[in-house]
């Protein structure tokens, strides 16, 4: 099915095991993974074709058990105890408006309690609301939520960043970008709208401004060689918005998440488009990526294990989970690829997503 993309103008510009050690600030991202690939869903093109594929990919989600995940997810949280954690596709699925067995389930609240269970003091600290779908399936409602959440320790005190007062397109505590990728399906038009969110922080005393956020995937359209132009219209009014935004003189900006773009992306000249991925407009733009201050510079492969997550050994192959900031940090920086190794698999043999994460001691 031809996707229809909604552009709005926009000016486009070309490891350690344990708790890290209180006196520096520690920060993770983490991709929760839905449970399956909706590319079926946005490809069908008939009534018939577009209720299957629904149906095939609730039973694949309810298959990836995020129940189980959860505890492997909160497992790692538990070991590194960051002081904030981003994290990406945190899914509220419904059956008629309301949770019940998977896949009907809210992946937050379930992580919450996997938390609390491991005596991890976690609380929400901020929330954008993303793709927010009502699906018809054999006469009822399958709702879709997705979220960006970002997690504090109970013992760090955050503020919630007024984003909002950019002018951008406001989304409960966050924004969604202008630009987002959309399909058209028989169920009808559905747009993945993606966001960011924010929030400061005093960690030992100093400033942080900590920035959470999940970017469009780089060929949201395999037929059109130009929907790259989606992900890196995110990119650009996110760092511009951040660049804009007052802040406390001395507070470091943070930037987390999953930006579907890695170090190996290329700049595409097509056309008249003149496509810099979000990647290299971090980079570019003074941002600092943590990874590269780690000694040897492994690859640290964050993406992607198999869709049913049920691969022996993991195949990760790009490296597009990121923690930058906008400073070179003080002293030495230690960063982490977490959940990339067999023995992080569930007893059932699940890898807790789909996605390795990152945490890093700044």
């Amino acid at each position: 099915m031809k996707r229809i993309f909604a552009l709005v103008a926009v000016v486009l510009l070309l490891g350690t095991t344990g708790a890290f050690a209180e006196s520096s600030l520690t920060v993770m991202t983490r991709n929760l993974y839905l449970g399956a690939d909706l590319s079926p869903v946005l490809a069908a093109q008939t009534p018939e074709a577009f209720f299957a594929t629904v149906q095939s990919a609730a039973e694949q989600i309810a298959a990836s058990n995020f129940p189980e995940r959860a505890v492997a997810l909160a497992a790692e949280i538990a070991e590194k105890q960051p002081h904030l954690v981003g994290l990406q596709e945190v899914y509220d699925f419904t059956f008629n408006g309301s949770n019940g067995p998977p896949p009907y389930r809210d992946v937050l609240a379930d992580l919450m309690n996997a938390l609390s269970a491991k005596g991890a003091n976690y609380r929400v600290a901020a929330v954008v609301r993303n793709a927010d779908l009502q699906i018809p399936l054999a006469g009822n409602i399958v709702g879709v939520l997705d979220r960006d959440v970002i997690l504090a320790r109970g013992d760090v005190a955050t503020s919630v960043v007024p984003v909002s007062l950019s002018g951008c397109r406001s989304s409960l505590d966050g924004c969604n970008y202008q630009v987002a990728a959309s399909a058209a399906t028989p169920g009808g038009v559905i747009t993945i709208e993606r966001g960011f969110v924010a929030v400061d922080a005093a960690i030992n005393g100093s400033p942080v401004r900590f920035v959470n956020t999940h970017l469009e995937e780089r060929y949201p359209d395999p037929t059109n060689p130009v929907s790259p132009i989606i992900q890196s219209m995110q990119a650009y009014e996110l760092i511009s918005i951040l660049s804009a935004l007052p802040k406390h003189r001395n507070a470091m900006i943070i930037v987390a998440g999953d930006i579907n773009s890695s170090p190996q992306d290329m700049i595409i000249s097509e056309g008249t488009y003149t496509i810099v991925p979000p990647y290299q407009q971090l980079a570019y733009g003074g941002y600092i990526d943590t990874w590269d201050l780690r000694p040897g510079k492994p690859a640290g492969f964050t993406c992607c294990q198999a869709a049913d997550i049920l691969n022996l050994d993991s195949i990760l192959s790009e490296r597009i989970d990121v923690i930058f900031t906008d400073r070179m940090p003080s002293g030495k920086v230690k960063v982490n690829v977490m959940g990339n190794d067999e023995s992080d698999r569930t007893p059932s043999g699940l890898w807790p997503s789909d996605h390795a994460g990152v945490v890093a001691r700044i």
